[in-house]
């Protein structure tokens, strides 16, 4: 998705791509999130509402929902070891299609709230530089999420939104990598960019003159240290000392197809942060800035494309005088309706190396994560997910190799 941004140090971003929190189905960057018809709503846990639902949305009004509950025990190593975690958060949004509402094409107004229930797991159990867990937080949060507008121009090739978004929604996004729950795999740009949170004021812009290409282009203002009216009166998020800032984006990608018929897709992109930042050595300088690469492709597919096999990798860059993680590397292998008679589970492996920066003087150069997992659909838009992570060289060396399991429990509502 997308590539985040600290206060000193903090180098890992906690929210996540909630892209199932603005549709009842996964959305690409830049595509509608506004379902219609009557089986739109067929795989959510709350349904059509004996069709109110539906049709409120034929009308340009839609809800949609998220909600992710993790349970995490600490089986060996890190921080402490045989804890048990519990923590959950909830997404409930509203789309307003202003074609419908107001016979004003191509726009769509996004807005979503967000609550956060539960202590941070990583903090507790593990004391990874790169968490486990990409719903972690500092409880209690009750925020408003996002909040823009959304205006597609010239057929569809000209995509600008306008207000309160989350850039891991928007950039570095292989898709395959969202269902994993190791943030380093769906936010790992952002991971990098030291500027919580990542909801922030912004705009951007998505430009697809070539089929199949897109120029992603953002700028997002980050800092809490004076909240908003708006914010104050709808977040309970502690106002912290962090910089003022805009932070930078641009990214370049390509869609394709491998072999005549295995679609991959391909990007580039880098970002600046402004603002006078901390570095590691205690210090603060003007600006920072990184990059990252990713691809995602399918190795296998049926005529259902749903049922597939598909790799994917990211590579991430960034200042190694004010990130304790300069460069890492993700990647990971997916299958979808590979069991038989279970075409909706899903089951992945992944990797997530990173190299610690020399500043940070930790015992150890990197931390290793790998991780696997089992997505098993239940219906009505509910899934439980058997996880587990082993880590090597947890916190850059400060805690023992350590073993998390989990289970993950989802509802789209």
């Amino acid at each position: 998705m997308l590539a985040l941004p600290a206060t000193p140090p903090l180098v890992h971003v906690v929210s996540a791509p909630d892209i199932a929190a603005t549709a009842p189905a996964p959305v690409a960057p830049g595509t509608s999130a506004s379902p219609t018809g009557s089986g739109a709503y067929s795989n959510t846990f709350t349904g059509d509402w004996f069709g109110l639902r539906t049709g409120l949305a034929d009308h340009g009004i839609s809800f949609n929902g998220y909600g992710v509950n993790d349970n995490s025990w600490n089986l060996r190593g890190g921080k402490s070891t045989h804890n048990f975690v519990s923590r959950a958060r909830l997404t409930l949004g509203m789309n307003l299609d202003t074609d419908k509402l107001f016979g004003w094409a191509g726009g769509i107004l996004v807005s979503s709230v967000r609550f956060h229930f539960g202590p941070n797991g990583n903090d507790i159990q593990l004391g990874s530089l790169q968490g486990f867990s990409y719903i972690d937080d500092n409880p209690p949060t009750t925020q408003l999420y996002e909040l823009y507008f959304k205006q597609t121009l010239l057929g569809d090739k000209l995509t600008l939104q306008a207000g309160r978004m989350d850039a891991n929604n928007i950039f570095d996004i292989p898709v395959d990598a969202t269902d994993f729950i190791n943030p380093s795999a769906p936010d790992a740009p952002l991971t990098l960019q030291n500027a919580p949170p990542s909801q922030a004021p912004g705009l951007a812009a998505f430009v697809t003159a070539i089929p199949g290409t897109t120029l992603i282009l953002g700028a997002f203002f980050n800092g809490r240290a004076h909240p908003t009216v708006l914010e104050a009166a709808l977040n309970t998020l502690a106002t912290v000392d962090e910089p003022n800032g805009t932070s930078l984006n641009i990214e370049l990608d390509h869609n394709y197809q491998r072999a005549g018929s295995l679609p991959g897709t391909a990007g580039i992109g880098a970002y600046w942060r402004t603002g006078q930042l901390p570095t590691l050595n205690g210090g603060t300088q003007s600006g920072t800035g990184g990059g990252w690469a990713f691809i995602d492709q399918t190795l296998w597919q049926t005529a259902k494309a749903d049922h597939r096999v598909a790799v994917w990798g990211n590579f991430t860059g960034n200042d190694p005088r004010v990130s304790e993680i300069d460069y890492s590397i993700q990647a990971g292998l997916l299958g979808a309706g590979i069991i038989p008679d279970r075409p909706e589970d899903k089951i992945a492996v992944g990797l997530d190396w990173a190299h610690t920066s020399s500043h940070a003087q930790l015992p150890k150069p990197y931390e290793m994560a790998t991780e696997c997992f089992y997505e098993y659909y239940l219906g009505q838009g509910v899934t439980v997910q058997p996880d587990a992570q082993y880590f090597t060289n947890t916190g850059g060396g400060r805690y023992p190799a350590a073993l998390i399991a989990m289970v993950r429990v989802s509802v789209n509502f």
